[in-house]
């Protein structure tokens, strides 16, 4: 766009506007003959995007209201989300779209047990106090084979009171099939009298070997998911292998094969 200056405003525009003319203060530069490791990447990556777009654009109304719908979950919106987990796919040469899901989105934590362990435990430490009304969940599925005489897998809130002298603990419980399908589970936290203390979160596997996949996995007090990772994209760094025998690992994955 541009506009034509007025007869006799010659002068008024050389003594003020003239002077942010974008051609009096060019720059010229040179291109790096030879770009980092970082940068091919990041350029590589930054390719994505065109593909991506084109391929986003052949999708239906339909299609893009379930991405998002898988979207709402994690504070996204759908296509951000589609960009998200196809850049990973094109990137790791997997190929097609993933099916999106209000369950998991994008990458899931995973808890694999085997021969000769049959036991896992992972915990996540808090220092804040847990506020009333609260609740905590995760969304999971599981394929677990029991080998002893009590399996189980639990999701356990833990949090401390004192109250008459004591420092009391008090345990809710989310108790995960051995074999299930995706789905979200959600447990109250009590309200108990007494001085409220530190929390923790805990996934602890028993008596069984097999694996267990989840996501979107919080207390929700105050307004807010009170967690570090919520949405599992870098379990390894936020989650405690607090007993881990050989043959027990926990894992950051792309969802595949059986943890779809």
């Amino acid at each position: 766009m541009g506009i034509t200056i007025p007869a006799g405003l010659e002068i008024i525009y050389n003594k003020t506007l003239k002077m942010y003319d974008i051609s009096v203060l060019c720059n010229v530069g040179k291109n790096p003959r030879f770009l980092t490791r970082k940068q091919k990447l990041t350029l590589k990556e930054v390719t994505y995007l065109f593909q991506i777009a084109y391929a986003w654009s052949f999708f239906t109304t339909e299609e893009k209201a379930v991405w998002t719908a898988a979207g709402d979950i994690v504070g996204q919106n759908g296509y951000n989300l589609y960009v998200q987990d196809k850049s990973w796919r094109i990137k790791h040469a997997i190929g097609g779209n993933a099916v999106p899901s209000i369950y998991h989105q994008y990458l899931i934590g995973n808890i694999h047990v085997a021969d000769p362990a049959n036991y896992a435990l992972v915990t996540q430490y808090n220092a804040t106090r847990v506020n009333f009304p609260a609740t905590f969940q995760l969304s999971r599925k599981s394929n677990l084979t029991a080998t002893g005489p009590n399996p189980y897998c639990h999701v356990n809130f833990i949090w401390t009171r004192y109250y008459q002298g004591q420092n009391i603990l008090n345990y809710e419980v989310i108790d995960i099939p051995l074999v299930s399908d995706w789905a979200t589970q959600i447990q109250t936290i009590t309200s108990k009298i007494g001085i409220r203390g530190r929390w923790q979160i805990e996934i602890e596997l028993n008596d069984v070997t097999g694996d267990l996949w989840f996501d979107n996995i919080y207390p929700f007090y105050s307004g807010e998911a009170k967690i570090n990772d919520p949405f599992c994209d870098e379990v390894e760094k936020y989650w405690e292998p607090t007993i881990m025998p050989d043959g027990s690992t926990i894992s950051t994955q792309y969802p595949q094969g059986g943890a779809i």
